[in-house]
C-alpha cells in the first residue's frame, strides 16, 4: 500500500513538472525596426514602422511563458525597446531603457530575454530613446491566464488592442529639436487609433481620403477592446456611440466590472472593456478618442475616430460625435472616475 502511495506521489509531481515546463514554454519575437513613409493624417511623414508595419505586432503571450525578441535595428540612430509594465525580475537589464540597458548600435541586432512570470493582463512596448515613440514603434503586448486559472468572465468573442494617442506631422527628430530649443511642441496635430487618422464625421475638420479603423463585429457578443494610450503628451477621453464600456481588467489587475460610457485614458494606461453588441444596426458607429482638459474646438480637431461596423449594418455613421465630459478642463471628473476603479481581491 505504502509503495502505491509513492508511486502516485510520483507520478502526480512527474505530471505537474511536465505541465509547468510546458507553461514556461519560450516564445520569439523578430523585429525589424525601421522608416516607413504614411500619411496617417493626410500628410506625408516618417514614421517608424517594426515589420514594415505601423504599429507593430501585438506580442501575445502567456503567463510563465520565456519571451525572445530579436530586434533589429534600421534606424539611422540608437534604439532601445521596452516594455510598458512588464515586471522584469531579476531581469532588469532587458527592461529597454538607458542606464540599464545599452542602445542598440544603428545596424546592429540585440536579443531581448525575459519572463512574464505570473503576470496577466494588458500592456504595450514601444521605443524609449530620442522621442522616436512620437513617431511609432509601439505595439500592444497580451499576457493571458494560464489554462488552469480561469478568467473571472465568460470568454470573450474577440479580443481586439487598441492604439491610441496624440500624434503631430513632424518627426520626432524635429519635435526633439523644439524640445531641445525650450519651445512647446503645442497641440498635436491629431489623435490616431491603431495608427490611422480619423474617420470623416466632419468635412470641415478631417480631409479627404483618411485611412480610418474599421472594427467589424457581430451582434450579440461581447468582445474585450484593450485599449492602450501610448501617446507622448495628452489625456484621451475613449467611448463607443450607443454602447457601454464594461471595465474588467488594468494593467495586470481584474477590476470589479463597471459600465462606463466613457472613461479618460492617460498617456501610458490600459484599460480591458468588455463590449457588448447589443444595438441595433440601422448604421456604424463611432470609435471616438479626444483629447482632455481643452476647449472644445481643439478637441473636435484632435480627436481620433474609428468605425464599429456590425456585420449587418445597414448604413454608414453619420451626424455629431458622442459628446465629451461636459467640462473639459474639470479634472474632477477624471479624478472620480479613477477613484472608482475597484481591482478584484488576488487578481
Amino acid at each position: 500500500m505504502a509503495s502505491f502511495t509513492s508511486l502516485s506521489l510520483l507520478l502526480c509531481i512527474s505530471l505537474f513538472l511536465s505541465y509547468s515546463l510546458a507553461e514556461d514554454d519560450t516564445i520569439t519575437y523578430n523585429f525589424e525596426v525601421s522608416y516607413i513613409t504614411a500619411s496617417p493624417l493626410g500628410v506625408p511623414q516618417q514614421v517608424i514602422a517594426i515589420n514594415g508595419k505601423f504599429p507593430g505586432p501585438v506580442i501575445n503571450v502567456t503567463t510563465n511563458n520565456n519571451v525572445e525578441v530579436n530586434v533589429r535595428n534600421k534606424l539611422d540612430e540608437e534604439l532601445l525597446m521596452t516594455w510598458d509594465g512588464v515586471q522584469q525580475r531579476r531581469t532588469s537589464w532587458q527592461d529597454g531603457v538607458l542606464g540599464t540597458t545599452c542602445p542598440i548600435p544603428p545596424k546592429w541586432n540585440w536579443t531581448y530575454n525575459f519572463q512574464v512570470k505570473d503576470q496577466i493582463g494588458s500592456f504595450f512596448y514601444f521605443p524609449s530613446l530620442n522621442f522616436q515613440r512620437a513617431s511609432g514603434g509601439f505595439g500592444g503586448i497580451i499576457i493571458n491566464n494560464r489554462a488552469v486559472i480561469p478568467i473571472p468572465f465568460a470568454t470573450p468573442h474577440g479580443d481586439i488592442p487598441i492604439m491610441i494617442g496624440d500624434w503631430y506631422t513632424s518627426n520626432h527628430t524635429a519635435l526633439r529639436r523644439t524640445l531641445n530649443g525650450g519651445k512647446d511642441l503645442g497641440m498635436p496635430d491629431g489623435v490616431l487609433i491603431n495608427g490611422k487618422g480619423p474617420y470623416r464625421y466632419n468635412d470641415s475638420l478631417v480631409p479627404e481620403d483618411i485611412d480610418y479603423l474599421t472594427i467589424d463585429v457581430h451582434p450579440g457578443k461581447t468582445y474585450r477592446l484593450r485599449v492602450s494610450n501610448v501617446g507622448i503628451s495628452t489625456s484621451l477621453n475613449f467611448r463607443i456611440q450607443g454602447h457601454n464600456l464594461l471595465l474588467a481588467e488594468t494593467e495586470g489587475s481584474y477590476t470589479v466590472q463597471q459600465n462606463y460610457t466613457s472613461l479618460d485614458i492617460h498617456v501610458g494606461q490600459t484599460y480591458s472593456f468588455l463590449l457588448t453588441t447589443d444595438q441595433n444596426a440601422s448604421t456604424d458607429y463611432y470609435i471616438v478618442a479626444s483629447a482632455r482638459f481643452v476647449n472644445e474646438s481643439v478637441w473636435r480637431r484632435v480627436t481620433g475616430v474609428g468605425i464599429l461596423r456590425y456585420s449587418n449594418s445597414k448604413g454608414k455613421a453619420s451626424g455629431p460625435l458622442p459628446e465629451a465630459p461636459q467640462d473639459q478642463f474639470d479634472k474632477t471628473f477624471s479624478m472620480n472616475q479613477a477613484r472608482s476603479i475597484r481591482f478584484v481581491r488576488g487578481s
